[in-house]
C-alpha cells in the first residue's frame, strides 16, 4: 500500500485554508452590508423624499425576503450545488445593491431590497460548503472564523457608514461602497470557492416550496403589524398556522419533501432549533432595548443612564465584538467540554447576564458587564449551533439543515420584537411617554427563562449523529475494500 504523499497533503491544506479564507471575506461582506444601511437611513429618506413611516419598509422588505428564501434556496443548493446557488445569490444581491444606490424613484429601490434578500442564506451555503470540504476540529475553526467574520463585518459597516456619510455628500455615492463589497466577493465566489460534491434527490418539491414560503410570509408580516393592527395581524398569523399545518400533512407523505421533517425533528437536531429560537427572541429582540434603557433619563423615567449615542454605540460594539471573540474561540473550548458543553456554556452565559441586568439594572458597571457577558455568550451559540447542526445532519441536506437552523433564529427575533413592544407598552409612564422600568425587566425575565432553558433541551440531543467524520471515514473503507479487490 502505497503511503500518503506529504507535499500532496500539504498543498490539500493550503488549498483549504485559502477557500476559508475567501468564505471568510464574503461573510464579511455580509455582515458589512447588514451593519451599513442602517445609520444611512435617515440621509436615504431624505435622499428620495418619503416619510419616516415608509422608510421602514426599506428594512422590512429585505427582512421579508430573507425569511422566504433562506429554505428554499438553501434547499436548492442540497440539490444544484452550494457555490451554484451561492453564485445566484451573489449575483441577485449584486444586482439589489446597485439599484439601491442608482435607482430614481423608491418603489425600485424597494425592489433592489427584495433582491437584497438572499444576503441571509449565504452563511447556510458557505457552511455547507465548508461542512463538505473539510471534517472535524478544522471544519469547526473555520466555521467560528465565518461568524466572527460576519460579526466583525457589522460593527465595521456601522463603523464606515458614518465615515463615508461625512466623507461623501452625494447620498447615491454613499450607497455605492457595499456595491464594491459585493463586487469583490462574487469574484471570490466565481473563481476560488470549490463546488460542493454531496447531492440529495434532484425532485424539487414546487408545492412544499410555496406552503413553506407563504407561511413565513404570512408569520413574518403577521408578527410585525399584529402591534399596530390587531385584527389583521391575527388574521395573518392565523393563516400562518394553517399553511404550516398544510405544510406539514404534505411534507410527511411526499416522496421528495421540501423538509425531511423526520430528520429536521429527530433527537439530535430538535434541541438545537429550539435552542435556536429561543436564542434569536434574545439576540435580536433585545436590541433596541438595551439602547433605549441606557439612552433613559433617571430624572424623567426613573431608570437608564443618560448616555450620549457614541457612548451606546460604543457599549453595542463591545458586546459585537465580544461575540466575534466568542464565535472565534468556541472551537477551541468544544475541545475540552464538547461542542454540547459549549452550547450549554454558551446559554448558560446568556441566561446569567440578563440574571445581572435585572439584578443590577441601577448599576452602570453592573449592566456593562451584562452586556459583555451577553455578547460573549452569544458568541458561544452563534459559532456552536450551526456546527452542532451540520455535523447532526446527513451529508446531502447540510444546506437546509443550516437554513432551518437561520430560519428559526429570525422567527425566534421576529417573534420577541413584537412581544416586548406589547411589553413596553403596557408599563409606558404617560408624563414622559416611555416604558417605565417594569417593561424591562419583565423581558430581561423572559430572555433569562428562554436562555436558561436551552441547557435544559440541549442535555436532550442524542448522541448518535451524522457526522463528516464517519462519513468521510464510511467512504474510504470503502475505498480501500474497492483497492484490495482490485
Amino acid at each position: 500500500m502505497t503511503a500518503p504523499d506529504p507535499t500532496l497533503a500539504t498543498r490539500s491544506n493550503k488549498r483549504i485554508l485559502a477557500v476559508v479564507g475567501f468564505l471568510v471575506f464574503v461573510e464579511f461582506s455580509s455582515g458589512f452590508l447588514q451593519g451599513y444601511y442602517l445609520p444611512l437611513l435617515d440621509a436615504v429618506r431624505d435622499h428620495l423624499g418619503v416619510s419616516d413611516a415608509s422608510i421602514a419598509w426599506f428594512i422590512t422588505v429585505q427582512t421579508l425576503a430573507a425569511g422566504v428564501c433562506v429554505p428554499i434556496l438553501s434547499k436548492l443548493g442540497d440539490i444544484f450545488g452550494h457555490r451554484h446557488i451561492l453564485r445566484i445569490g451573489i449575483v441577485t444581491v449584486l444586482i439589489g445593491t446597485v439599484l439601491v444606490a442608482l435607482a430614481p424613484n423608491y418603489p425600485l429601490v424597494l425592489v433592489g431590497r427584495v433582491l437584497t434578500g438572499p444576503i441571509a442564506v449565504w452563511l447556510p451555503l458557505e457552511l455547507a460548503i465548508v461542512h463538505n470540504q473539510i471534517q472535524g476540529e478544522t471544519a469547526r475553526r473555520a466555521i467560528g472564523m465565518l461568524i466572527s467574520a460576519l460579526t466583525i463585518g457589522a460593527l465595521m459597516g456601522s463603523l464606515t457608514a458614518g465615515l463615508f456619510s461625512s466623507l461623501l455628500s452625494s447620498t447615491a455615492a454613499q450607497l455605492l461602497v457595499p456595491v464594491v463589497m459585493v463586487t469583490v466577493s462574487a469574484i471570490f465566489v466565481f473563481t476560488l470557492v470549490p463546488e460542493s460534491t454531496s447531492r440529495t434527490a434532484p425532485a424539487i418539491d414546487w408545492l412544499g416550496f410555496v406552503l413553506l414560503a407563504l407561511f413565513m410570509l404570512a408569520l413574518l408580516v403577521g408578527i410585525k403589524v399584529v402591534t399596530s393592527q390587531v385584527g389583521l395581524g391575527a388574521v395573518l398569523i392565523a393563516l400562518a398556522v394553517a399553511l404550516i399545518g398544510t405544510f406539514v400533512w404534505w411534507e410527511l407523505r411526499t416522496s421528495s419533501p421540501a423538509l425531511n421533517l423526520r430528520v429536521l425533528t429527530s433527537n439530535r437536531l430538535w434541541p438545537v432549533y429550539v435552542t435556536s429560537f429561543l436564542f434569536g427572541m434574545v439576540l435580536f429582540g433585545t436590541q433596541s432595548i438595551t439602547t433605549t434603557f441606557l439612552a433613559g433619563e433617571p430624572e424623567l423615567v426613573g431608570y437608564g443612564f443618560d448616555l450620549s449615542a457614541g457612548t451606546i454605540s460604543l457599549t453595542n460594539g463591545t458586546n459585537m465584538l465580544l461575540a466575534a471573540v466568542g464565535a472565534g474561540v468556541y472551537a477551541y473550548i468544544a475541545k475540552y467540554i464538547s461542542l454540547k458543553g459549549v452550547l450549554v456554556l454558551g446559554s448558560a452565559t446568556v441566561a446569567i447576564s440578563q440574571l445581572l441586568l435585572i439584578v443590577g439594572h441601577a448599576s452602570l458597571p453592573l449592566v456593562i458587564s451584562g452586556i459583555a457577558l451577553a455578547g460573549f455568550g452569544s458568541g458561544l451559540l452563534l459559532g456552536g449551533l450551526p456546527a452542532a447542526t451540520t455535523e447532526a445532519s446527513p451529508a446531502d441536506e447540510t444546506g437546509i439543515a443550516t437554513g432551518v437552523y437561520n430560519s428559526m433564529k429570525t422567527l425566534g427575533g421576529a417573534l420577541a420584537g413584537a412581544v416586548f413592544a406589547l411589553i413596553l407598552g403596557m408599563f409606558v409612564i404617560p408624563e414622559a411617554g416611555a416604558s417605565g422600568v417594569g417593561g424591562y425587566i419583565s423581558i430581561w425575565v423572559i430572555c433569562a427563562a428562554a436562555t436558561g432553558l436551552c441547557p435544559v433541551l440541549l442535555a436532550l440531543i442524542r448522541p448518535e449523529r451524522y457526522s463528516s467524520e464517519s462519513t468521510v471515514a464510511a467512504t474510504t473503507t470503502e475505498a480501500d475494500k474497492t483497492r484490495q479487490h482490485t
